[in-house]
């Protein structure tokens, strides 16, 4: 089974709170894997365990290290959502620096979809990709996934389902000019 937390240590040190996460994760039959930063300096990770339980006994143990944010268990389908709440879940993910969970909302929708809006939205994921590279601390890779997804951010309207077009590309385009990431919202 496949789980997704989020935590933010309360020491601050981020080498030592990962080793520590990654130990108590092995020592009870868990594997951590796909860990990412935030700008605010929590760590989200994916913890695959045999059973919900195992990973209740996890979180039970790690709770100690800092504060949880959240926990997913993503072994649950989502539920049925029109294109509106789509975006909407997606929007706030991408907020709460959520990009991995934001790119998945999105693909499923993208999928169903043609002609310019599809281009449009693959720009959106892609843009959450690079982020979540950026959480990894692979700002090289990151860089090149956004240049990939700046040409596709063009929508005939300033607006898309609560998205400020010209604010989006303006980001990502001043992420690229200035080789540095930061954090914003759509």
């Amino acid at each position: 089974m496949r789980f997704l937390m989020r935590q933010r240590p309360s020491d601050g040190d981020r080498e030592r709170f990962l080793y520590t996460l990654k130990a108590l994760a092995r020592s009870l039959g868990a594997d951590p894997r796909n860990p990412k930063w935030t700008s605010n300096g929590s760590l989200e990770i994916d913890i695959f365990v045999p059973t919900r339980e195992d990973f209740l006994l996890y979180l039970a143990a790690v709770e100690p290290l800092g504060t949880v944010d959240f926990w997913r268990d993503l072994n649950v389908a989502p539920k049925h959502m029109d294109e509106n709440e789509l975006i909407s879940e997606a929007r706030e993910y991408f907020n709460d620096e959520r990009y991995w969970e934001c790119h998945e909302t999105l693909e499923g929708l993208w999928r169903t979809l043609s002609g310019d809006e599809k281009r449009f939205l693959q720009g959106v994921i892609l843009v959450c990709a690079a982020f979540v590279h950026h959480q990894k601390s692979e700002d090289g890779v990151a860089l090149g996934v956004l240049r990939r997804a700046r040409p596709q951010l063009e929508w005939d309207q300033p607006m898309y389902h609560g998205i400020d077009v010209p604010e989006l590309r303006r980001s990502v385009s001043d992420i690229l000019r200035q080789e540095e990431f930061s954090s914003f919202v759509i």
